[in-house]
């Protein structure tokens, strides 16, 4: 049988790849792309694009009249790193056995971790530049909120819109009928919805608003893993999350420390929409 220090490691490279593999399934989900890895010290952007087409008559033999567009930062986020420890002790372990006593409770940690992450997520969509709109229904406050973001692509040149749209479980419910269900990070979601898009069921999302967005709307940036063998963290190279065991002595406590470094990012302000659900009178 191996010692528990084996154990240990094993479990730190299990709990690694469940997370990434779960939270790379959710950003496939919202992005299409795979987590891009943001160099130390870089400084991620919230855009807007602001400026207009000129409008003057053009007289022949003059200069053409100059449209100019710029960018503006709307906000400016950095990668954080978010650590959480847990404490076993020796007396626990010996009375529930290894396995009990650290293992699922590790996974009762991890657990947490992806309920806060998925705050964050939901996070990223609210703010300053948010456009607003109303429906009478789920479906026509989506349809909506579709056009307005069909709007803002066009006008931005980006092509068709792939959207999203995320709802409270008690919204969602009322959608599934016939549909398929899918699930990523805890996250369930219907593909192809009611012909507009994707629609993620979050209990973040207060019952009766949805937000929207273009899928490639959504980023999901990752922090270097320099440093992580100082601390004997085991991560892999997505470096959505690290994790260490270790024995603290002088509490006989054996804890588990995990961190994650990444941020979700919502890079245009402009291609997201916020919709309430008008109450029936």
């Amino acid at each position: 049988m191996p010692d528990i220090k084996t154990l240990a490691a094993a479990r730190n490279v299990d709990l690694v790849d469940t997370f990434t593999k779960s939270i790379t399934k959710l950003s496939m989900m919202l992005s299409a792309c795979e987590p891009i890895k943001a160099a130390a010290g870089e400084t991620l952007h919230h855009k807007k694009i602001t400026g207009k087409l000129a409008t003057e008559e053009y007289t022949e033999g003059q200069a053409i009249p100059v449209s100019t567009y710029t960018w503006a930062d709307v906000t400016t986020y950095e990668v954080e790193i978010k650590p959480y420890r847990k404490q076993t002790t020796l007396q626990e372990i010996k009375k529930r056995g290894y396995d009990a006593a650290v293992d699922k409770t590790d996974a009762a940690m991890l657990s947490d971790i992806q309920r806060d992450i998925k705050k964050s997520l939901v996070g990223v969509l609210g703010g300053e530049g948010v456009t607003a709109v109303t429906g009478k229904s789920l479906t026509a406050t989506a349809a909506t909120a579709w056009a307005t973001l069909s709007n803002a692509v066009e006008d931005y040149g980006f092509g068709d819109v792939e959207a999203v749209f995320f709802v409270n479980p008690l919204d969602f419910a009322k959608q599934i009928g016939e549909s398929e269900v899918f699930s990523a990070f805890g996250i369930s979601y219907i593909e192809n919805w009611a012909g507009l898009g994707t629609l993620v069921s979050t209990g973040t999302v207060t019952a009766g608003t949805v937000y929207a967005t273009v899928k490639n709307n959504i980023k999901v940036y990752t922090a270097p893993t320099d440093g992580d063998d100082l601390f004997d963290f085991y991560t892999d190279e997505s470096g959505l999350i690290s994790v260490s065991h270790s024995a603290t002595l002088n509490s006989i406590t054996y804890d588990t420390v995990a961190y994650t470094g990444f941020v979700f990012f919502a890079e245009y302000v402009d291609f997201i929409v916020k919709g309430t659900i008008a109450a029936m009178a």
